[in-house]
């Protein structure tokens, strides 16, 4: 119903400024028995809204502008009262009603939550006391405006009548009465005249003064106040609809960016109900820890402000890498990260979402070391694909979380902690690798096979190393040649060749110096029986 009264509200407010500049003529007569039907109209929407709503729309603010909204029915009972006419102004509040369709206010019913949220939220005192301030305000400007165009009317009269007073002082012509706009008949209209005890050419006469020159002064003056009003409401409401708009989404995007990753909260913006959608789809998936956070905290425990704001811009260091390669930022725990590419939120098929995780590793390890940071420099990073992970959002009815689900996120999950004791800088599946092996801006190191906690059969691990950050990469050819007489028992090779891969990487390769002692145990013992080359990984 809002649209129709609407289109009545501004129609009234039109034609009621052309009537104050006597545009309307002959017309005028039809208007007025038009007006107070309009009138009519607003009245009973005002009172269908109190039936059905009740205590309800009282409390809102539609209520206060609705209700003087109603006001220009006085106009109708104003024969005889001019004072009461000066209510038709507030006919220009009736276009505030454009507020209940703005774009911000429907963006806002648009998201299922609202009205729930709307229902729950309980009011502050503080915004008790904004809300009441607003009607006041309201109601202030409706007795200020109302209190203007009365008094500029009444002081229009009463310089008027003073005027003629002076001006038929002694004895007064009949040409200068004429000009007065005086006569000497009894005007029709009875409410818009005075009188005067004149001496006209030398007898004492009864004279009447027509008020409407003060009357069309008084339209005129009410013409601008009203032409200046409305200018300025639907100037405001403009600002209120585009730029506020602009500024609340904007706002609200950032809101939602802090607590929900960001291509969830851009989705989420478009389409609410996305954030309830779960998808089994492939991902890969990426988990990052700081080595030595334990030791740094307990030599930072007497300066905790320190502690958080080397580990923040560590973190950032870490995040604005993985956010370069359009990664989802699921969580953090403590002072591990959690990441993804995959689902319904990105582009890409299976192959791009590994791509995209393994550059973001490295870019990260990179970025952390140009960092420079005394406290946090190395990060261990654990990752892995998996070809039907379940994301979207889970937990309880009173919150939910955007996450992934899967067996590839629990062996990601395995392997952070792995690499740190493989003595790689990152370590991920097969599945990882396989997606990857086409890519010529990565190099793959297979480290071997471990078994992490959770999993019976061991997997088979890599690191990715990018070409161009390795000066010599003949270490990665030795190394996989000693694994492989590691894993067929010639251990007297394999520890030569691991030494080997040791002197051919720049500043020495710690996986080849692992496996060292391993081979020299296994030399000295033998291999004992249903012995299998596959390193297990404690917790």
């Amino acid at each position: 119903m809002d649209k129709p009264l609407l289109a009545l509200a501004v129609v009234t407010i039109i034609v009621y400024l052309f009537d104050l500049v006597k545009g309307l003529g002959e017309w005028r007569s039809t208007w007025l028995g038009f007006s107070l039907l309009i009138d009519g109209i607003f009245a009973f929407d005002l009172l269908l809204k109190l039936r059905v709503y009740g205590i309800t729309y009282v409390q809102t603010p539609w209520f206060l502008i609705d209700l003087i909204s109603c006001l220009p029915l006085l106009d109708a009972i104003a024969t005889g009262v001019k004072p009461i006419r000066a209510v038709r102004f507030v006919r220009g509040f009736r276009i505030l009603r454009i507020l209940r369709g703005l774009r911000i206010l429907r963006a806002l019913r648009s998201i299922p939550a609202f009205d729930q949220f709307v229902k729950d939220a309980s009011a502050s005192k503080k915004e008790k006391v904004i809300h009441h301030s607003m009607n006041i305000g309201l109601i202030g400007m409706t007795v200020t405006v109302l209190l203007f165009i009365v008094l500029s009317r009444k002081q229009m009269e009463t310089d008027f009548i003073s005027r003629i007073d002076s001006e038929v002082q002694g004895n007064v012509s009949a040409a200068t009465l004429k000009a007065l706009g005086g006569s000497l008949k009894l005007p029709g209209n009875d409410d818009h005249f005075f009188r005067r005890e004149l001496v006209i050419d030398g007898q004492h006469k009864t004279a009447y003064f027509d008020m409407e020159p003060v009357e069309e002064r008084s339209d005129q003056v009410e013409f601008f106040v009203i032409l200046g009003m409305m200018t300025s409401m639907l100037f405001l409401m403009y600002i209120i609809a585009y730029h506020q708009l602009d500024v609340t989404q904007t706002q609200l995007r950032g809101l939602l960016n802090l607590a929900l990753p960001k291509q969830v909260s851009e989705r989420f913006l478009v389409d609410p109900h996305s954030y309830a959608q779960k998808s089994r789809m492939p991902a890969t998936i990426l988990f990052m820890d700081f080595v030595g956070f334990t030791k740094t905290c307990e030599g930072l425990a007497h300066d905790p402000n320190r502690l958080s704001a080397h580990l923040e811009a560590a973190m950032d260091c870490l995040v604005s890498e993985l956010v370069k390669y359009d990664l989802i930022i699921d969580k953090f725990i403590g002072d591990a990260v959690m990441s993804f590419r995959g689902g319904p939120l990105v582009s890409g098929d299976p192959a791009d979402h590994a791509y995209r995780a393994v550059r973001a590793t490295l870019a990260s390890t990179r970025a952390l070391t140009e960092l420079h940071d005394p406290y946090f420099h190395r990060v261990k990073i654990g990752g892995a694909s998996g070809n039907d992970c379940l994301i979207g959002a889970f937990g309880t009815s009173a919150r939910l979380s955007y996450t992934i689900l899967g067996d590839a996120v629990n062996l990601a999950a395995r392997l952070e902690p792995a690499s740190g004791q493989c003595g790689t800088k990152n370590l991920f599946c097969e599945n990882t690798q396989r997606l990857c092996a086409e890519q010529p801006d990565l190099v793959w190191r297979r480290w071997g096979r471990i078994r992490v906690a959770g999993k019976a059969a061991p997997v088979n691990v890599y690191e990715a190393f990018d070409p161009d950050e390795e000066p010599e990469m003949s270490f990665i050819t030795t190394f996989h040649r000693a694994l492989d007489a590691f894993e067929h028992n010639d251990f007297d090779l394999a520890r030569d060749l691991f030494l080997q891969a040791d002197s051919q990487r720049l500043d020495g390769d710690e996986p080849s110096r692992l496996y060292v002692p391993r081979c020299e145990r296994l030399l000295l013992g033998g291999a004992p029986a249903g012995w299998e080359p596959v390193l297990n990984i404690h917790k």
